[in-house]
């Protein structure tokens, strides 16, 4: 029976914030709508788990987007997570292959680049965005996220992200967690915590190991109360639809209509999915007379 993917969020004593995403059937999904290379794969599941800890972290708001720009060859990676439990992402660079590191890992700095920025947007229910940005500390994904946090957010974090790809391709395991200091945490529970994080090892090497995440949280945690408050399952799942791609055409200026219509169809692709959207001429005429 194939495992659901999750996100779990735990409290301990109220100062400390704990999220656990396991995404390994998110990014198998991911790697088949854009026939990933394994380092694409790590790349984009590490973003796409990233953006559902912190969209599930904000209850207050419905949606986040991650947008890691570096200067290496796999391009820009691109995550949205909304309803605090869906996902989708996209990398310029899908197909990318460069060497393994020396310890015999993707590469995923290399890939990414270690000099850019990561922009996260945020999406309140009230329709407002919120978008700040930092400049990527490694290319790795985690190490960005969480001096993102620490700087443009004034949270201390720990964010650890992985994907184990098979060598057929496939995941074999992805997923990540988020423990985030809240006022009134002491360095005395700050330290308790890394020494305890220490003792998991490798995330990917303990995915593979606890398909379900058994266990994570007993160990970052360890000595110290807590408390589970919600889990719920994750998804991938994209947004576009026809009525999407027939308002975008709306949108277009006049000069631009004009164009398309010299065209006997016009066929539209989405970034995220890979869906392709035709729709004739015939079918554009009376769009646009109708708008």
């Amino acid at each position: 029976m194939q495992l659901e993917d999750k996100i779990i969020h735990y409290t301990c004593d109220e100062l400390i914030r704990v999220s656990i995403a396991l995404t390994r059937n998110i990014t198998e999904t991911a790697r088949q709508h854009h026939h990933l290379s394994p380092v694409a794969s790590a790349a984009l599941g590490r973003t796409m788990t990233g953006a559902l800890l912190l969209a599930g972290d904000y209850k207050n708001h419905e949606g986040v987007s991650l947008r890691f720009s570096g200067d290496g060859p796999l391009g820009t990676v691109h995550a949205d997570a909304f309803d605090t439990n869906k996902v989708r992402g996209y990398v310029d660079n899908p197909s990318l292959d460069i060497p393994l590191k020396p310890n015999g890992k993707l590469d995923v700095g290399g890939a990414v680049g270690p000099h850019g920025q990561v922009t996260i947007t945020r999406f309140t229910p009230e329709k407002t965005t919120y978008t700040s940005q930092s400049d990527l500390v490694s290319g790795e994904i985690a190490e960005d996220l969480a001096y993102y946090l620490l700087t443009s957010e004034q949270i201390f974090s720990t964010v650890s992200l992985g994907v184990l790809v098979e060598r057929d391709y496939t995941i074999a395991a992805s997923g990540g967690f988020l423990v985030q200091a809240l006022p009134g945490a002491t360095d005395e529970d700050l330290s308790r915590i890394e020494a305890n994080i220490t003792q998991i090892g490798p995330i990917t090497t303990y995915l593979r190991n606890h398909l379900e995440g058994e266990g994570l949280i007993d160990i970052i945690l360890s000595g110290m109360h807590y408390k589970e408050l919600f889990r719920q399952n994750a998804y991938w799942q994209c947004t576009c639809s026809r009525k999407r791609i027939e308002n975008v055409l709306l949108s277009l200026c006049e000069q631009d209509k004009k164009d398309l219509l010299k065209d006997p169809q016009v066929e539209m692709t989405c970034h995220y999915c890979g869906a392709k959207y035709i729709i004739s001429h015939d079918e554009l005429v009376q769009l646009f007379q109708h708008n």
